[in-house]
């Protein structure tokens, strides 16, 4: 048995030498295969990268021969086209190499932008208008891509700076209306700059524009760009796809060699016919970096350019911090938005010390290269290639390319900006908002474009100062202190509460908001209308429209009045004596609303002896109030609690046979019964009220009860201060209990856990009431029980009520 279970051992663990080969052959091929189907997808993921990156190269390079023809739309360039064409080419590989190597994005797509060139396009021609006819082209041209050069080099260093400093989210108080009157510019002076290439004539305001249709031979030549430009708009809108688009602008020449081919006509007839431009000598690199003749630059023409220069610096940080915020919100990835704007700062610096242009992120290729999955930074590389090679490259790309090809892409531009921002934009856009837009369109359109861009930023704040005008900044609430009162001195305060004026003001208070404070402020504190000397002795309340005592039967017309003399709104108004100004919520106040709104309604007020105290008022607002005599230094208080308790106090003082009590350790039990009878302290059924508390006096941070403890007994505060907090009653929260208050009956009467901590802020005379004794009453004296639980209940009431309010706010 033994041998046989060894032999079955041996069988089982030991695999024939025939079996062990087929396994080892089967599992070389297993992974050849693999091997083979992994180098298929690397081959695969390759070929992909290198097609994108021929795609974006395709995109790309059509636009940048169109932003030359806008940058240089002066006719004084017109010679030095193809050496300008490849500089801004040779700009934006500089820009992809920066963004290649720095971005924090794979598929970064950086690129000359046309956010910025339609100011470099001021910039020029203003340059080319300044020198006149007199200074020769050459110092033109030298003046002019010098001064390109260190602005963009000087924008960087801002983008730069502003990423430091961690300031991206300043560009953002540039009102995106005056931002889309721009962007709308750009459109229309795009759509000049495709009628001037189809036509070879200069465009570039309204009535050249207008010019171009006055010859059928010009409006023959931009038919198909503009229909190509509108058949890119069509594509771009139906299918959201580049490789499309790519397409669909390769479409456009091919179709056209096939129709010179099938009608027999020759390049030269096609160049002789206005279609093709006319054979130029392709500029070598050399003659592009000869145009930097830095004897030649007049450089008293720079410094001319500073304004246009700021314009350039908002809008190009505002365009790439939207691109970013675009790009995050299509990836669904987080990204630093200073950070980004470091690097597009840092490539700005690189190409304006190369002679380059602004630049930045390209959002639409960007996008489209991440939808890739390519993930991978040879996109880039080859997108950068590509523009590299055409710069070397000894011919002229345009010479041979027809000129509406061009035409419709500059167009497809000009028809995709003034569509969004001059049509689609009003249902973004407040109608105010929608007239300020069109409003910065049209002044810069008139205007230069510094100036209608200023025209546009002051139109833009006086919509803001109106819209803020209109906006409520005082509101008249109903509101009383969170002080712990006695049932007698809540009475009287509910009977009293409408003599407090409380109003609540907000935001910044200034000149603009004057008037609606004095509106609100007036039509909301009442006054008496005063009588003339000879009716001081009338003991009637009513009078008619002649000053004339009126008797019961005729119809009153009420003494109390608005305090702008207007009559009062509420029948039943009574006089205000305090005005409670809550300035939580106060930012800042100029001097204007403190003399134009505080001041006449501090004047106002004393005239007639009402009371106004602030609360909550920031110290500089404070200062202002006090420089400006409005009020003294005593009217101020720390919280809206402590100015409100002040005027409550004031009323409790001030009324007859309530009083505020203290010290009175001799007359607990006085107080008490009053506390239990309301208005009768005599009554026979709180006679013997006392034997049921037990009377206490304890020191200041005595400790009644604390959180989480069982609620065995509730107090009624004879003297001193009890504070309740859940902790140390140092936070804002802590509630004060006051003399003839109950504390601790809440919790008592709900049987629960105590909910706050309760201790004496100073010595303190209190009576408590045990559970034990409370159903001893029960038991002996149910009539009593009865009259102090419904005033309990009542008193639980009103400080749930007030807790209300005060939560409410």
């Amino acid at each position: 048995m033994l041998s046989i279970t060894r032999e079955k051992s041996r069988n089982t663990n030991i695999e024939s030498p025939t079996h062990v080969l087929l396994y080892t052959a089967n599992g070389k091929m297993a992974s050849n295969l693999q091997n083979h189907e992994a180098k298929l997808q690397n081959w695969a993921h390759v070929v992909n990268i290198f097609m994108y990156g021929i795609i974006n190269s395709v995109t790309t390079i059509p636009f940048l021969y169109g932003y030359a023809v806008i940058v240089f739309s002066h006719k004084d360039f017109a010679d030095f086209m193809p050496a300008l064409t490849k500089l801004i080419i040779f700009s934006s590989a500089v820009h992809q190499i920066m963004f290649t190597l720095t971005s924090s994005l794979p598929c970064a797509i950086g690129q000359a932008q046309d956010a910025g060139l339609i100011l470099l396009s001021t910039m020029v021609t203003s340059v080319c208008n300044s020198l006149g006819d007199d200074v020769p082209l050459e110092a033109k041209v030298a003046t002019s891509i010098v001064g390109i050069g260190i602005a963009t080099a000087l924008l960087g260093v801002c983008l730069v700076i502003m990423g430091k400093l961690k300031l991206a989210a300043l560009v953002a108080y540039l009102p995106v209306p005056v931002i889309g009157g721009y962007l709308a510019y750009i459109g229309i002076f795009c759509l000049y700059a495709g009628l001037a290439l189809c036509t070879g004539l200069v465009v570039n305001d309204i009535k050249s524009m207008i010019g171009v249709f006055n010859n059928a031979h010009d409006v023959l030549h931009c038919v198909p760009g503009v229909v190509g430009g509108v058949f890119l708009r069509v594509i771009s809108q139906r299918y959201n796809n580049s490789l499309i688009l790519s397409g669909a602008i390769l479409i456009m020449p091919v179709v056209f060699f096939f129709i010179l081919l099938v009608g027999g006509i020759s390049m030269d007839d096609a160049r002789n016919g206005g279609w093709i431009h006319l054979g130029q000598e392709p500029a070598t690199v050399s003659e592009m970096i000869g145009l930097f003749d830095f004897s030649l630059v007049h450089w008293n023409q720079l410094p001319k350019q500073f304004g246009t220069w700021i314009v350039m610096v908002l809008i190009v940080a505002f365009s790439s911090c939207i691109d970013v915020a675009a790009i995050e919100l299509e990836t669904g990835k987080k990204l630093k938005y200073n950070y980004e704007l470091m690097t597009v700062g840092w490539s700005n610096v690189v190409s304006g010390l190369l002679g380059g242009y602004p630049g930045s992120y390209i959002f639409s290729q960007t996008i489209f290269t991440y939808h890739s999955k390519t993930n991978s930074r040879i996109v880039g590389v080859c997108l950068l290639v590509s523009e590299i090679a055409l710069v070397l490259a000894p011919v002229s790309v345009m010479s041979y390319v027809p000129r509406f090809v061009f035409a419709a892409v500059v167009i497809f531009i000009a028809i995709a900006l003034m569509i969004q921002w001059l049509v689609l934009s009003y249902q973004k856009l407040s109608l105010r908002e929608y007239a300020v837009l069109w409003m910065t369109f049209i002044a810069v359109n008139v205007l230069s474009l510094d100036q209608g861009m200023l025209i546009g930023v002051g139109i833009a704040i006086v919509n803001f100062l109106l819209g803020y005008i209109h906006l409520p900044v005082v509101n008249r609430k109903p509101r009383s202190s969170g002080m712990f009162r006695t049932l007698e001195e809540r009475r009287l305060l509910n009977e009293k509460c409408d003599t407090i004026a409380y109003f609540e003001f907000n935001g910044f208070l200034f000149f603009g908001s004057s008037v609606q404070i004095l509106d609100r402020v007036q039509k909301a504190v009442y006054v008496r209308r005063q009588l003339s000397s000879d009716m001081d002795d009338v003991e009637t309340n009513y009078v008619n429209a002649a000053n004339l005592p009126l008797t019961p039967r005729e119809h009153p017309a009420p003494l109390i009045r608005c305090l702008d003399g207007t009559p009062a709104t509420h029948p039943d108004a009574v006089p205000t004596n305090y005005v409670v100004m809550d300035f939580t919520n106060v930012t800042a106040m100029d001097t204007t609303a403190a003399r134009s709104a505080f001041l006449i309604l501090q004047k106002y007020c004393s005239n007639h002896d009402i009371t106004v105290v602030y609360a909550a008022a920031l110290p500089h607002i404070r200062s202002t109030l006090v420089k400006n005599n409005v009020v003294g230094s005593d009217s101020f208080f720390p919280s809206t609690e402590s100015a409100l308790d002040f005027c409550e106090n004031q009323i409790l003082a001030g009324a007859t046979g309530v009083r505020r009590k203290s010290s009175f350790h001799d007359e607990c039990s006085r107080q008490l019964t009053q506390f239990f009878a309301g208005e009768s302290d005599d009554s026979q059924i709180l006679s013997n009220i006392d034997e049921f508390f037990k009377k206490r006096e304890v020191p200041a941070g005595h400790e009644f009860y604390s959180v989480g403890e069982s609620s065995d007994r509730f107090y009624f505060l004879a003297s001193g201060c009890v504070t309740l907090s859940k902790s140390n009653g140092l936070e804002e929260s802590a509630s004060i209990v006051m003399p003839g208050s109950l504390f601790g009956e809440v919790d008592f009467f709900s049987h629960q856990q105590r909910q706050l901590m309760a201790f004496a802020m100073k010595p303190c005379t209190v009576l408590e009431m045990r559970r034990g004794t409370y159903e001893l009453m029960q038991e002996q004296h149910p009539v009593l029980l009865t009259r102090i639980r419904d005033v309990v209940i009542q008193s639980m009431a009103v400080s749930l009520s007030n807790a209300l309010k005060y939560s409410s706010r």
